[in-house]
């Protein structure tokens, strides 16, 4: 019974989650690259987030639909695909956090006081730590292409880390590496960029107000920051983490755990889904940028009719004026006015027989 109501859940959620995942990660890519935000060196973090949150739902969120929706395990099919699968899998799951330490460092630098600093705030530098995370993230998981194998259980073959030291080396790992340490580092982050921002405006002279209000909004942004990483990390990863730990002592073959793990991952991948719609959106600029992209590809999809249109009311005038000319009646031309309209491109052909109309 339990778990029958964990893989429809996991067939309803997770084909949600891939959906409006995909959506919304490719929206992002979409504003992130409008021109006006391309200046910011912190922009091109959220780009690859972006590109890594696509990449995660592809090889993370999907294989566990297959899997705990449908019982189709691909890693299964041999080795070689059971331990690349999970060493992609999981560097795709895992770089996202790091290259958000990134963006805070980023943001850290730019409100520094030092010269030195704020010079570290550029795009240059940007794309060599986007670099080096990658590099750094593929480092710390190359144990998983020796030690993940495919393994009987029962009459099924899964692909798992290897029984023994590994395994449990794998669960501690991940908490540490996956959860702890990522938020440890942002929270650090995000506490010295907050100590910044008083020390600027506290040099700046403006009139009290001003300096007053300017605290306010600051503050606001940085807890809306802070609360959201912590319910991210709380909600969303930390308890997946944990009874995943838990598996060391406990046994991992109950009916209990299964379910519970099961029903744990999907707010973890939410994680990966929902950030156009809980972080971007939630920004003016990003909104105000949304709406002239949109705007933008309204005024392309519907251009071509409102040429046709205009380019029709031109067409009529100019022969309402030959007609006049020539004594016809001008409240007939509009019925004489052949139309044909082709696509792609559409084209607009009238024919008007003055040499006829002349005699």
């Amino acid at each position: 019974m339990l778990m029958d109501i964990a893989v429809q859940l996991t067939r309803s959620v997770l084909i949600l989650l891939i959906i409006f995942g995909t959506i919304g990660n490719t929206l992002n890519l979409f504003i992130f690259t409008r021109p006006k935000l391309l200046r910011s060196s912190c922009t091109l973090y959220f780009i690859a987030v972006s590109i890594d949150n696509i990449l995660a739902i592809y090889l993370a969120v999907l294989y566990r639909l297959l899997i705990d929706g449908f019982s189709i395990d691909v890693g299964s099919l041999s080795p070689i695909i059971c331990k690349l699968r999970a060493y992609f899998g999981y560097m795709a799951l895992s770089l996202s956090p790091y290259l958000f330490i990134l963006a805070c460092f980023d943001r850290y630098c730019s409100s520094s006081p030092s010269i030195i600093h704020r010079s570290w705030s550029n795009k240059k530098i940007a794309k060599r730590c986007i670099c080096g995370a990658i590099a750094l993230v593929a480092i710390l998981y190359s144990h998983m292409v020796i030690y993940f194998e495919t393994q009987s259980n029962g009459s099924n073959i899964i692909c798992y880390p290897q029984q023994g030291i590994y395994d449990s080396f794998w669960r501690i790992f991940y908490l540490v590496i996956y959860c702890f340490f990522p938020s440890m580092c942002m929270s650090l982050l995000c506490l010295l960029i907050a100590i910044n921002i008083r020390h600027y405006s506290r040099q700046i002279e403006p009139a009290l107000a001003n300096v007053t209000d300017l605290h306010r909004r600051l503050d606001r942004n940085l807890i809306r920051i802070l609360f959201s990483h912590y319910s991210t990390q709380t909600l969303c990863i930390l308890p997946f983490a944990i009874v995943n730990l838990l598996g060391m002592f406990i046994n991992r073959n109950t009916l209990i755990y299964s379910f519970i793990l099961r029903i744990l991952t999907l707010p973890l991948f939410a994680s990966y889904t929902t950030n156009f719609y809980v972080n971007t959106m939630s920004s003016r600029i990003y909104r105000r940028e949304f709406i002239k992209l949109f705007s933008s590809c309204k005024w392309k999809l519907f251009r071509d009719d409102r040429n046709w249109f205009v380019s029709y009311v031109d067409n009529l005038i100019f022969l309402q004026s030959q007609a006049a000319n020539n004594g016809k009646d001008r409240t007939t031309i509009e019925d004489d006015i052949p139309l044909v309209v082709t696509h792609p491109k559409i084209i607009i052909s009238y024919q008007w027989d003055y040499q006829k109309d002349i005699g």
